[in-house]
């Protein structure tokens, strides 16, 4: 049983680690260009002709 709640706590600690490392990426500024660059993608169709298909 003690070895159970050590695994628990491990993942737990893992986890914790994982989200945290998620968080400082999702924030660094490194990474705000490929976001910025991401968020205008379905804008960016906006320019060609739309076709005739109907469906």
């Amino acid at each position: 049983m003690e070895m159970l709640n050590d695994l628990r706590v491990f993942s737990t600690v893992i986890s914790f680690i994982c989200f945290v490392g998620i968080l400082v990426w999702a924030c660094s500024k490194n990474s705000k260009a490929s976001f910025d660059e991401a968020a205008q993608l379905p804008f960016l169709d906006d320019d060609l002709p739309s076709s005739n298909k109907t469906s």
